[in-house]
């Protein structure tokens, strides 16, 4: 009998349509009888399911016994019953019409924040799955690729969508910790409400805690683990955090970055403060099957590890093990009270107060407070605001840390599709809710944009999408928007000396996007439009759009890169702003 593709065994077959998409195999399905027969093995859809999809809920439910990063992610069989080649055409219909949304978003300004609401409440997680698809990150092509590929515009309104879905995400969980009654204060529950936080993190989501349990794994397969007492697993566990790179940050400057309070840097090797050690000893500790709280004092955290599973096997009462995670040592009850002596009343006894995991979480957000009020100016301070009224809002009880108006301003311009929020948060004043009237009349009938036209008489030297180096200070930017003379305040004009550049305030002033993300206001004077074309090293010219590439606000502005050219193509919204720029 001759051998032919329709009488393979099915694991071969199977193994060849690996090397297959799912459309192509879907065509391939269309040439025969046989072929549609031999397609359908329900096995081949469900590793194309997997290999496409990470989400198959919309939300994670709050949870006390796994981690909530990894509690979306598990998928045994399809649901209802169906097929996993069922499934996958559900989801795909799914697709299209996230695309359909995204693609709305990104060509027009009229219905945004509604489209956006609408992917975030019907899709939430499984939108992810679409989004992350033009994210650079997630993406297996190498840089000059990249570079010439990549639309901006796709992978910024992407990214801001997938950053939506994980703050509302973020609301729903605070929702629950606030209606929930079985909160329990140890392990995995404790880091939990700290990923809530994590939530709101510009990468908040895509945090995984499953290393934890891999860490908790290798200390527990050791064959000398068992023999160990309460207080040799604890030392076991807080060497092994410090090897683990989770470590404590010193009490300087760095200190009180926002970072610290988000486990995201945490998790990726930065130095932390003692409440965030303490959620990640609590978890390791019950991944070794110890039971560790955490206690709270003003300027202390701590853990608490009960021996009370070894005390039964023996007639002493061994009191719980206090743990300094922060300076990696376990200490005595006197030795907690000699450091306590300036905070408490009275010195304390057994049993400890174990702080409830809402408090811990709050104080956390009170944390975020401190650094962003200590003058701090990482790019993370309108996300640590953001996640402090999240949190001080849903479970706190007390007033808020800043004016409305201020916290409007800020949230307005850096999250102008989370109208949800601003409903929660200002629900009870009628001023506020006129504000947010307007943000959803504006988002119905967008105001006309404004056009700037080039004339004869007075007209920039430069592009919008030039690519420049400042004189002065060497960083290479891009054009983003021009004015015909400086248009900031007096105040700032004097603060940065404008009146001593040649041509002062009525020379031409560029809008610009510089290479360590931060947007200026630089005079004409001090651009150099030349700097770019005159390397010679293509190598050098990409590292430098790479970087401008890796500026979050790029793609508000542009739609792609000219690498030929040495510039940046506007996307529609630039170009109807500045139609004359665009040639």
């Amino acid at each position: 009998m001759s051998l032919t593709l329709e009488n393979l065994p099915p694991e071969l077959f199977r193994y060849i349509l690996t090397y297959l998409s799912p459309e192509e195999t879907s065509a391939l399905a269309q040439t025969s009888h046989q072929m549609k027969r031999v397609t359908r093995d329900d096995k081949i859809w469900q590793q194309y399911f997997l290999t496409r999809y990470t989400y198959t809920v919309c939300k994670p439910q709050y949870s006390n016994e796994e981690y909530l990063s990894d509690s979306v992610l598990k998928l045994t069989k399809p649901p209802n019953d169906c097929t996993w080649q069922e499934y996958f055409i559900q989801r795909s219909f799914q697709d299209q019409h996230i695309r359909l949304l995204l693609n709305e978003i990104m060509s027009t300004r009229k219905n945004r924040i509604y489209n956006a609401k609408l992917i975030v409440s019907t899709y939430g997680l499984l939108a992810i799955d679409v989004l992350k698809r033009y994210l650079p990150s997630f993406r297996n092509t190498s840089t000059s690729l990249l570079l010439d590929s990549r639309n901006l515009t796709r992978e910024y309104y992407s990214l801001e969508l997938t950053r939506l879905i994980s703050r509302e995400i973020g609301l729903q969980l605070l929702d629950e910790m606030e209606n929930r009654t079985d909160m329990h204060t140890e392990g995995k529950a404790l880091i939990n409400g700290l990923f809530v936080v994590q939530c709101f993190h510009p990468y908040g989501i895509f945090l995984s805690l499953k290393r934890l349990h891999s860490i908790g794994k290798r200390l527990v397969d050791d064959p000398a683990f068992p023999s160990l007492t309460v207080n040799e697993k604890c030392q076991l566990i807080l060497s092994t955090m410090k090897a683990e790179n989770f470590c404590a940050a010193n009490n300087g400057e760095g200190y009180y970055n926002l970072e610290n309070s988000f486990l995201f840097s945490t998790f990726n090797g930065k130095p932390t403060i003692p409440l965030t050690l303490v959620s990640i000893f609590c978890a390791l500790a019950e991944e070794c099957g110890l039971i560790a709280r955490p206690l709270s004092f003003p300027g202390e955290v701590m853990a608490q590890v009960d021996q009370s599973s070894i005390s039964q096997n023996t007639s002493e009462n061994l009191s719980p093990l206090i743990i300094s995670v922060f300076d990696s040592k376990i200490l005595s009850l006197d030795e907690m009270n000699n450091r306590l002596v300036n905070i408490l009343d009275r010195p304390l006894t057994h049993p400890l107060p174990i702080t409830p995991i809402t408090e811990f979480v709050i104080r956390s957000a009170r944390n975020m407070v401190n650094s962003i009020t200590q003058g701090s100016t990482s790019l993370l301070n309108s996300y640590g605001l953001y996640a402090a009224l999240a949190v001080l809002k849903i479970l706190g009880d007390g007033p808020l840390p800043f004016t409305s108006n201020s916290m409007l301003n800020v949230l307005k311009e850096h999250f102008p599709m989370d109208l949800h929020f601003f409903q929660k948060l200002y629900s009870n004043l009628t001023i506020m809710n006129e504000s947010l009237q307007q943000i959803q009349e504006q988002d119905l009938n967008p105001l006309p944009i404004e056009e700037k036209r080039r004339n004869n008489e007075s007209c920039p030297k430069f592009y919008i999408g030039q690519i420049f180096q400042h004189l002065l200070y060497n960083y290479w930017g891009v054009i983003c928007g021009w004015d015909l003379s400086c248009m900031a305040s007096s105040l700032w004009q004097t603060n940065m000396g404008i009146s001593n550049l040649t041509r002062g305030a009525t020379q031409p002033f560029y809008h610009i996007l510089a290479d360590d993300f931060s947007q200026r206001y630089v005079a004409e004077d001090n651009i150099d439009a030349l700097a770019f074309a005159s390397i010679e090293n293509e190598e050098q010219k990409n590292l430098i759009v790479q970087k401008l590439c890796s500026a979050d606000e790029i793609g508000k502005q542009f739609e792609r890169v000219d690498m030929i050219n040495g510039k940046f193509i506007p996307n529609i919204e630039l170009r109807n702003e500045y139609p004359d720029d665009f040639v």
